[in-house]
């Protein structure tokens, strides 16, 4: 529970730290401030009774609908979750050949805990793939989806009809990326997806393709940091730093959401922004292998780090699934 709740409070300090200008701006401010404090000790009360997790803040932004758009699925060994696999006719390699059947909507919560001792490197590749893809597409159409609200706003504001409660939620989307205020183009180059394969490789690089006791123990795929005496997460054994530790999460959708606005949002990462916006200003797909260029200061190895990505990407043919989509909800 604790690393639960230390997840959802992490969603919002981007939001936190300037709330006090929106609040003090108009009169829906001061009413969204007092809204704040009732939810607040709502969701103390909830928590203490150990109820489900109220939203993040991806979900009150309106990225993520309230009706889930994937299944839940929790299963603790690996043979049990290929079994549902193969019951549901999912298969990468089918994918990658263009099956046209697409992936299933399944959100697994967690990878199995004998994950590290499946020794067949292939077999492990394979179900680590299939366990993230559904949540990496996910994601990905979240965001699609909270881009052209973005889009529609920022039209309504330039032809003078943007509500206020419109206007307001735009303002908490562009603090919360960390977007320049009154910059339409920063804010766009900050809310897209980011291709399949990138992703996939980039959980792959950093969680030993979902052996490390950071991915078992805390649904931490990216190796993501948290800071501070009070952060929730697990501690590097090997670390020359104690002052940070990978952070946990409540579940792998929650991992991968978060990697997303990490990548949206801090400033290490513009260059991957810039080559993504120029990408779309041409009007041509995203291409991971371009993109990956752009995660030097993803890591300390820096152009290595960028290599070793490049090859991962192309020796597991992951940009074949690039393409791919969630299967038609009438076809599961």
């Amino acid at each position: 529970m604790g690393a639960q709740v230390s997840a959802f409070v992490s969603e919002w300090p981007p939001l936190a730290a300037r709330f006090a200008r929106v609040v003090n701006r108009d009169l829906a401010g001061r009413g969204l401030a007092l809204l704040t404090l009732f939810v607040g000790f709502l969701t103390l009360a909830v928590l203490s009774e150990d109820e489900p997790l109220p939203p993040t803040a991806w979900q009150e932004l309106g990225f993520a609908s309230d009706a889930p758009s994937l299944r839940r699925v929790t299963l603790r060994e690996a043979g049990e979750l290929e079994q549902l696999f193969l019951d549901n006719g999912y298969e990468i390699s089918a994918l990658q050949e263009d099956d046209g059947l697409g992936v299933p909507r399944l959100a697994v919560t967690a990878l199995p805990r004998d994950m590290a001792r499946i020794h067949d490197a292939e077999v492990r590749k394979q179900l680590f793939l299939r366990t993230l893809l559904p949540l990496v597409l996910q994601a990905n159409r979240e965001l699609r989806r909270a881009r052209a609200k973005v889009i529609a706003a920022l039209d309504a504001q330039a032809a003078g009809r943007l509500s206020a409660t419109d206007a307001l939620w735009l303002e908490s989307v562009a603090l919360w990326y960390g977007a320049e205020p009154g910059d339409a183009a920063d804010l766009l180059s900050r809310i897209d997806a980011v291709p399949p394969s990138l992703a996939l490789a980039q959980a792959a690089q950093e969680s030993g393709w979902g052996t490390s006791r950071f991915a078992l123990r805390a649904n931490a795929l990216f190796g993501q940091r948290a800071w501070g005496d009070d952060a929730i997460g697990l501690a590097p054994s090997d670390a020359d730093r104690k002052d940070f530790k990978v952070r946990a999460f409540p579940d792998l959708q929650s991992a991968v959401r978060s990697y997303l606005h990490n990548l949206n949002s801090h400033r290490a990462y513009q260059d991957l922004r810039d080559r993504r916006a120029r990408a779309r200003a041409l009007g041509v797909p995203l291409h991971a292998l371009e993109l990956v260029g752009g995660l030097r200061n993803y890591s300390e190895e820096g152009p290595e780090y960028v290599a070793a990505l490049t090859e991962l990407i192309r020796s597991n043919q992951l940009q074949a699934l690039d393409e791919v989509r969630l299967r038609d909800r009438r076809r599961q």
